[in-house]
């Protein structure tokens, strides 16, 4: 809809209300606690106590609220929705009154009950209603207003009600006290509580009493007269005993005396010797058959180990039936802890016995085995309690194992002083390896977990996992090869299952084996871990120190024969399992065999390299078993020489690996250092120095489910904070468990001054959310064809923000070549038509064809274009072969060049590539393009026949040549047979000639064969053996042929087989042709011009034309059938919601937070991309600037908005909806006018293209002058000109101007008319009609010519024949004739017309009136004086000399006479009449006759500019430039140029447009009933707190109404946002100038409900319907605040 401005409707606010005062309607005033609007001009009450009764039906209420009064006070008058304190309530007001002397509630509402507290009850007190007090262990709450009562409350139930039981100790119980509920007595050694007063009942009268604690009375030795209640202890024979039973008492009681226990229970017991304390901590229990001991934990006199399981136990009570024992206290196996309190001895399984270190944590759980080891099903947790954790370095978390903090700011994690576990060691350069395989040294005695290889293989990182530090007297044993790495893998695996196979297979196929069974299979098995150790490594050594081991006499069976054969098993059933292929397992064996689980080898044979290498190891031993010595061997190694070892100090290591299935949460990780930018290039962090990383991927963990950090911190100086390397994962590739190679951060804040925050490489891939950069070198960089996807973080202060560099080296790209050229068109240059794709264009110059496959000119002045012919040359017109559309092209080097822009012509594609992908140029050596583009869109043509010939140049005798597009193609196909001659042929023997021949098969007559280089005709056979030839054919020569030549025999020539489609020179040897599918095959002889050439291979493209479209444009143009590739594993940085702080403020020095950066930021470091590196983001600055990647910004500081138009797809935009624009020459827009008379003549709308039209469409005049810069074409039946004077600079007015040309229509048999005419610009009565195609069976026969037009209707002399009809039929127009001219001329309108018309009959002009021709001048005919004034064919009227003519006034009849001193007088009679006025007298071949000047009315040419005016057809004015406009009869202006009129102008359309909406912004809450004015603002923005519940009204302004300002079909949009602080207040009710209107919710959910402590947003479109009804749509949301 379009924006408006408005006034403002206001209401008066009078303040607090006053007596006897004027009130007008729309004041408002506040009375009490509400607010009121007037309704009638009145005076008010002269007392405020009169208002309700007097003055209220003046008003109504506005907004409702309540005030607070205080204290109710007496002979107070009080108001309506006051609110008074009485007691411990508060009531409201609900009747305005006077105060009597007492409170009463008549004319109040409750509005809030209270509670007081009043401490401990005093009898006689005056008490009101909520006050609290105690009594006894009671708590009670008043009733009732009360005072004068001496009732205890737990006796007053009439005024007292519980709120609270209690306790109140009344030490033993006597029977003389008066107990109240909560009094606790002990009586004996139990407790109880009163339940209900009473006085004299005992404590075991459950009516009273309950039970309140079972415990114990010491009452020393036993008494046979004391009453022993339940609890008391005595002291009877060295026992100790607990009274059970209340009142017990005597000596028939006596505690041993009671063998059932009905009175007393043992407390302790004395015992026999066989029951006593033996060892430290041994306890005593009575057990059922009497004292037991119980010793400590088993282990806790252990090893230290043992010692560790059993601390932390406690005694309890288990089993059955249920007895003292040591258990686990709340332990779980799979939850571990970590204190500084700790110690590293300890098992980890409860706080008081955690580990004090982390990576002692992390290696003991490594170290589990069973069901004890961590995995899917058993995954572990490890807490970290609050602590400084000093650790050495690094510390691997094992996979399903989660690392948890105590709190996010309360673990901290750093790196001890010293040296880490993690080595580098220099090596000679690594045949391979494998990241995250467990390596050891040449003798064994030392493993090493790789970590990271340097790209020189001669630098490897690794993790010391036993025998210490390697030194360079160690060897690193190598790895020769992935594959060799899983053949090795797979042989290790199957080792137990082939060393029985091939026990077994020699049992079923051999016969029994020598030996004992388990010692063969065990060094079987023996051998076939050397044979996996040399296959992983190199060399033989292994294996040849196990041949060596055998001649010296470590048998395998003790039988040599058994032995080789069991070898030679385990080498064909090694191969097997290498391949990965099942093994069918013989009798007995009964291990499985373990398959490879990954991408299969898919060379064939499978993996022949690695089984080789299996045969080539089993003959050395079976060689040895034969010669029974190792001679024919030689040991060698794969072993590599190490030069340096450098144990990294722990700072600089890792701190963290991380395993699939890991959660780090709640650390604070500190201390690492390191990082390093490269020195030439600070960006390139590939050639940085990289340690001290806080995090990274363990290279020994494939990942399934991402390693997930969340609430984590890194703090410290320049380090790395996440190393997500994809290069680590990569030998997981096509394993049986590929990585994913990923991580996922939440809430990983990281201040790393100079370091680096997130780096993501290799093709890993990282999901990064609210994730925070302080300080660091680089913030987010990608490389290698890695991925991040980042949402809600930010790059705060450092150098760079956020980096994409680089791509997947191994992806397999789409690889294709570019089609073709591009050609610049020169917009001011001369244009017609549209061209159509794939239609050939020539040039008019230089002769030149291409093949059109993108029409650009109109958008961007470039057609794209496969070469066919020549060059096109600057300036030239070029015209479509099918369309004859023509264009320009500009006159400079730009009109022929490689194809730049949005688009490019590709070929060697096999499908339209998605869209994403990244096209990298090859540099061909002239069209060098460092950049690439991302693929937008794209469009596939089939291949449509086009390929290559494969050919030898210059065949029977011709030259080879340069040959040009478009050439003709002869073909002569090979039949495939060949003869020979049996005679000689002389170079001059005759033509036709007479050849003896073998055979004659597959020669026809009209064919060719050839001979040499001399082709020849076949003219006939004269006999069986014999061909008659014509000689020298198709420019080839005769020559002398001898006998035994051989005859090629060819088909008969097809003279036009196909065509060229390129140019090409005399060297080359592959032709492109139009349809090299068609006919061609190998030994075929084609012609070009004059050469001949033999085909080698003809081949259809497989491959079609492909256009694709890109994001970005491309400047640097791409030459024809340069490469390209297209990738889309290329590095990315996504970022969603990312903010950029100041990014390139540097350090913290630098950055002088929380001041002023003491340098300026450097926006063009927040994103940094080496192509095909990509970022995409979503982002603000420091400054609110917000920006969609580089198409979109807007700097909410200024309020400016740039759009990338060239860039920017407004497809499917249905209304666009701005605020005011500034456009270019300074004028506001503020709105999109649709109103098509332009009759507002506004400088502040600006008219939709709909609107534009409809004026011009309905523009029956133009006030002022017109100019028209090019060629006006008037296309209407009727050219009215109004002008007094009608000027042409043209000397010659045309008229009656048809050409020849073509155009389409519809036509049906028996009818004379052709309707949906395409074009009648030259189509006129009289015009001869053709039928050239496309009629079907529809015919038209003879002369036929246009009768009349009408519209696109044609009506025709003759009708069509045939039968049928057609739909497109196309006709020529044979152009200007006689016919066509007849009747043309000028006609003057008068009383009667004025005419000057050609008639065809007569074959003369025919003019209806007198001409009066100006003194001195005559008639001449061919240049002859026919008549003047005074002569007649030079014969002076009157004169007296020989031959004059004479001159009397009376009639007379003359011949041959001459008239002197005539006047004539009357009429004069010519050619049987007198002549009418303005005619003239003619002569003709029947004498003279009165003529009329003859004008034609259709044209007005002067010059070479004209005005057509075509009969009931359109007006067309042409200018000498060539610029045609056309006034078309629906009122329609076409012009090619500008149109200047009242100051504006419109060319090339309104590209540009700024979008805003003006805010109403208030600090203070919404509430009650408020106002939108829409005319003023389209947002309101409310940042205090909202007080109550409000309605919107919707208005125009204070003054104007809404509904009178929005018309029928117009829609208004505005948006609410109010905020809530504690209470939610919300949207109740709209209207719409105060009328109530029915509002719709999003989703059907009804009104809103308000959110506490959020912003909610109310976004309205309102929507005035046809029949002029409202209808509301409301869209409610909320952001937390």
């Amino acid at each position: 809809m379009a924006d408006f401005r408005l006034g403002r409707l206001k209401f008066n606010w009078k303040g607090n209300w006053t007596t006897s005062t004027a009130f007008v309607i729309d004041d408002i005033v506040k009375y009490g606690a509400n607010a009121y609007v007037c309704t009638t001009n009145h005076t008010s009450a002269s007392n405020e106590n009169l208002f309700y009764s007097s003055d209220l039906s003046n008003w109504s209420l506005h907004t409702e609220g309540v005030v607070s009064k205080g204290d109710w006070v007496a002979t107070t008058w009080y108001k309506v929705n006051d609110v008074v304190k009485y007691g411990n309530s508060q009531y409201r007001v609900t009747t305005g009154h006077t105060s009597g002397a007492t409170f009463s509630d008549t004319n109040f509402a409750t509005y809030l009950e209270g509670l007081k507290f009043e401490d401990s009850w005093v009898a006689s007190t005056t008490y009101q209603i909520g006050d609290i007090v105690t009594f006894r262990g009671y708590t009670y709450s008043s009733k009732t207003n009360h005072t004068g009562q001496t009732a205890t409350p737990n006796l007053d139930t009439t005024n007292w009600v519980v709120v609270t039981t209690g306790f109140s100790a009344q030490g033993d119980y006597s029977t003389s006290t008066a107990y109240a509920p909560g009094d606790v007595v002990r009586y004996g050694g139990y407790s109880y509580v009163c339940t209900v007063s009473t006085t004299g009942n005992p404590p075991t009268a459950t009516a009273y009493w309950k039970l309140l604690v079972e415990g114990f009375k010491w009452t020393g030795a036993w008494s046979a007269s004391t009453v022993y209640q339940k609890g008391d202890i005595v002291n009877r024979n060295s026992n100790t005993y607990i009274c059970i039973t209340s009142g017990t008492t005597g000596a028939a009681q006596a505690p041993e005396l009671d063998t059932n226990g009905n009175y007393w229970n043992y407390i302790a017991q004395g015992g026999a010797a066989a029951q006593v304390l033996q060892e430290t901590g041994d306890l005593l229990y009575q057990a059922a058959g009497g004292i037991n001991r119980i010793a400590l934990p088993s282990g806790s006199t252990g090893t230290a180990a043992e010692q560790a399981a059993a601390s932390g136990k406690v005694l309890t009570v288990g089993g059955s039936p249920l007895l003292p024992r040591w258990e686990n206290n709340n332990t779980t196996p799979s939850v571990y802890y970590v204190a500084e309190t700790g110690d590293d001895t300890n098992n980890g399984l409860q706080i008081s016995r955690a580990f004090r270190t982390v990576r002692y944590a992390m290696d003991y759980i490594t170290a589990l085995t069973g069901n004890l080891k961590p995995s899917a099903t058993n995954p572990i947790s490890v807490y970290v309690k609050a602590g400084l954790y000093e650790e050495s370095l690094p510390i691997h978390i094992p996979a399903f194992v989660s690392l948890i903090g105590d709190n996010i700011r309360n673990t901290i994690i750093k790196p001890i002083a010293g040296n880490s576990d993690q080595i580098t060691i220099t090596v000679d350069a690594l045949t391979s390896f494998r990241r995250g395989d467990t390596v050891e040294n040449d003798t064994g005695t030392k493993q090493l977990k790789v970590l990271d290889v340097n790209a020189a293989k001669t630098e490897v990182i690794g993790l010391m996992v036993s025998g210490g530090l390697w030194t360079t007297s160690d060897k690193y044993v190598d790895v020769l090869s992935n594959k060799h790495g899983d053949a090795s893998d797979l042989l290790t695996s199957n080792a137990e299952f082939l060393a029985h196979e091939a026990y077994h297979r020699h049992v079923a196929n051999n016969g029994a084996v020598s030996g004992t069974e388990a010692t063969v299979k065990s060094r079987l098995q023996a051998l076939v871990a050397d044979f996996a150790y040399n296959m992983k490594s190199g060399g033989n050594n292994k294996v040849f120190d196990y041949g060596t081991a055998y001649v010296g006499g470590s048998a395998i069976t003790g039988n040599a024969g058994q032995d080789s054969i069991l070898v030679g098993y385990l080498d064909t059933v090694g191969a097997e399992v290498i391949q990965s292929d099942t093994v069918t397992k013989s009798a007995g064996n009964t291990k499985n065999q373990t398959m490879f689980g990954g991408t299969n080898d898919p060379s064939s044979p499978k993996c022949a390299t690695q089984t080789a290498a299996l045969n080539t190891f089993a003959t050395i031993i079976t060689t040895a078993i034969t010669n029974g010595n190792m001679n024919h061997a030689t040991s060698t190694n794969g072993y590599k020489a190490i030069s340096a070892v450098t144990n990294q100090i722990n700072s600089e290591s890792t701190m963290i690996y991380v395993a699939t299935h890991n959660i780090v949460k709640d650390l604070v990780m500190e201390g690492m250092t390191g990082f390093v930018p490269s020195g030439s290039n600070d960006k390139d962090i590939v050639g940085s120095t990289t340690k001290g990383v806080y995090i990274r991927l363990d290279p020994a963990s494939p990942i399934t489910r991402s390693p997930y950090i969340q609430n984590c911190s890194a703090i410290g100086g320049a380090a790395v904070g996440a190393l997500i390397d994809g290069d680590a994962h990569a030998h997981f590739d096509g394993s049986p468990t590929p990585s994913f190679k990923s991580m996922c951060f939440d809430a990983y804040t990281q201040v790393l001054e100079g370091g680096v925050g997130f780096w993501c490489k290799g093709t890993a891939a990282a999901e990064v959310v609210s994730s925070f950069t302080y300080y660091a070198h680089i913030s987010y960089i990608s490389t290698g064809g890695a991925r991040i996807r980042a949402v809600s973080g930010n790059s705060s202060y450092g150098k760079y923000g956020c980096l994409s560099r680089g791509f997947d080296a191994g992806e397999t790209t789409v690889d294709g070549t570019v089609g073709g050229l591009m050609l610049t068109t020169d917009p001011q240059g001369s244009s017609s038509g549209s061209f159509q794709v794939n239609e050939r264009i020539s040039g008019g110059t230089s002769g030149a064809i291409g093949e059109l496959r993108s029409d650009q000119s109109v958008t961007s002045q470039r057609i794209y274009y496969i070469p066919i012919k020549g060059t096109f040359s600057q300036g030239e017109l070029i015209t479509g072969a099918t369309s004859s559309a023509t264009a320009t092209l500009v006159n400079n080097t730009d009109a022929v060049r490689g194809q730049l822009g949005f688009l490019v012509v590709t070929e060697g594609l096999s499908y339209a590539p998605d869209q994403g992908g990244s096209v990298e140029y090859v540099d061909n050596g002239s069209n060098n393009d460092a950049g690439s583009y991302v693929i937008s869109s794209s469009s596939y043509s089939a291949p449509d026949g086009r390929g290559n010939l494969v050919v030898t140049r210059g065949q029977l005798g011709s030259s080879a040549a340069a040959h040009d597009g478009t050439s003709t193609i002869a073909w002569w196909d090979n039949v495939g047979t060949t003869a020979t001659i049996q005679a000689n042929i002389t170079q001059g023997a005759s033509s036709p000639h007479d050849v003896t021949v073998d055979t004659v098969s597959g020669m026809v007559i009209g064919a060719n064969v050839i001979i040499g280089n001399e082709m020849f005709e076949v003219v006939s056979f004269p006999t069986a053996s014999s061909v008659r030839l014509n000689r020298a054919q198709e420019g080839t020569s005769a020559a002398a042929h001898n006998s035994g030549a051989t005859i090629t025999i060819l088909q008969q020539k097809v003279a036009s087989q196909d065509e060229v489609i390129a140019d090409f020179d005399n060297s080359v040897t592959t032709i492109r042709v139009k349809a090299a599918g068609i006919g061609f095959a190998a030994t075929d002889y084609v012609k070009i011009d004059n050469e001949f050439m033999k085909v080698t291979s003809a081949s259809a493209d497989a491959t079609g034309i492909t256009i694709l479209q890109f994001a970005d444009e491309k400047t640097i143009g791409a030459g024809n059938g340069q490469s390209f590739k297209t990738r889309y594993k290329y590095s990315q940085v996504r970022l969603t919601a990312h903010d950029f702080l100041d990014v390139g403020t540097g350090n913290r020095a630098q950055t002088n937070w929380p001041f002023l950066p003491n340098q300026v930021n450097v926006p063009s470091q927040e994103i940094d991309e080496d192509r095909p590196g990509r970022v995409y983001y979503v982002s603000t600055d420091q400054d609110g600037n917000f920006a969609v990647g580089k198409f979109f910004k807007v700097e909410q500081a200024t309020g400016k908005a740039t759009l990338d138009a060239s860039a920017f797809d407004l497809t499917g935009l249905s209304s666009l909806r701005l605020g005011s624009i500034g456009a270019q020459l300074g004028a506001s827009i503020n709105e999109f006018s649709t109103d098509g008379t332009l009759s507002q003549n506004s400088d502040v709308k600006c008219p939709t293209q709909k609107a534009v039209k409809t004026y011009v469409d309905n523009l029956s005049s133009v006030s002022g002058n017109l100019t028209i810069g090019g060629d006006l074409t008037v296309q209407g039946s009727t050219t009215t000109v109004d002008s007094v004077a009608v000027i042409a600079k043209d000397r010659n007015i045309e008229l009656g101007s048809v050409n020849s040309g073509s155009f389409t229509g519809d036509i049906t048999q028996g009818s004379n008319q052709i309707t949906n005419v395409s074009d009648t610009s030259n189509l006129a009565p009289g015009v001869v009609v053709t039928l050239t195609s496309g009629g079907g069976n529809v015919t038209l026969t003879g002369t036929v010519k246009v009768s009349t037009l009408s519209g696109n209707t044609v009506t025709l002399d003759s009708s069509f024949g045939g039968s049928g009809s057609a739909t497109g039929a196309t006709f020529g127009a044979g152009g200007a004739t006689d016919v066509t001219a007849n009747g043309g001329g000028i006609t003057l309108k008068g009383t009667t017309d004025k005419t000057f018309n050609w008639s065809d009959t007569s074959d003369c002009w025919i003019l209806s009136e007198n001409m009066d021709i100006a003194s001195g001048k005559g008639y001449h005919i061919n240049n002859t004086s026919v008549l003047t004034a005074t002569t007649v064919l030079g014969k002076t009227i009157g004169g007296t000399a020989a031959g004059d003519i004479v001159d009397l006034d009376s009639a007379q009849s003359l011949s041959n006479k001459t008239l002197s001193g005539a006047v004539l007088t009357g009429t004069l009679s010519a050619g049987g009449g007198t002549g009418t006025n303005g005619q003239y007298l003619q002569s003709t071949a029947s004498g003279v006759q009165w003529a009329t000047v003859s004008i034609d009315p259709t044209k007005i040419v002067h010059g070479n500019s004209e005005v057509s005016i075509a009969n009931n057809s359109d007006i067309t004015l042409k200018t000498g430039g060539g610029n045609t406009a056309t006034y078309d009869t629906s009122g329609n202006l076409t012009i090619p140029g500008s149109l200047t009129a009242a100051g504006i102008t419109v060319n090339g359309g309104f590209v540009r447009a700024q979008l805003k909406e003006r805010v109403a912004d208030s600090g203070s809450g919404i509430s009650g009933n408020f106002d939108f004015n829409l005319g003023t603002y389209q947002v309101y923005h409310f940042r205090g707190d909202a007080s109550s519940d409000f309605v919107v009204n919707f208005r125009f302004d204070a003054s104007n109404a809404l509904t009178s300002n929005v018309l029928s079909g117009e829609s208004v949009t505005a948006t609410l946002i109010t905020k809530n602080g504690g209470t939610a207040r919300k949207l109740t009710d709209v209207t719409i100038d105060g009328s109530n209107v029915s509002e719709r919710y999003l989703g059907g959910f009804g009104a809103p409900t308000g959110t506490t402590n959020a912003y909610d947003v109310y976004t309205f479109t309102l929507i005035k319907d046809d029949p002029g009804n409202w209808n509301v749509y409301v869209s409610y949301n909320y952001y937390t605040t």
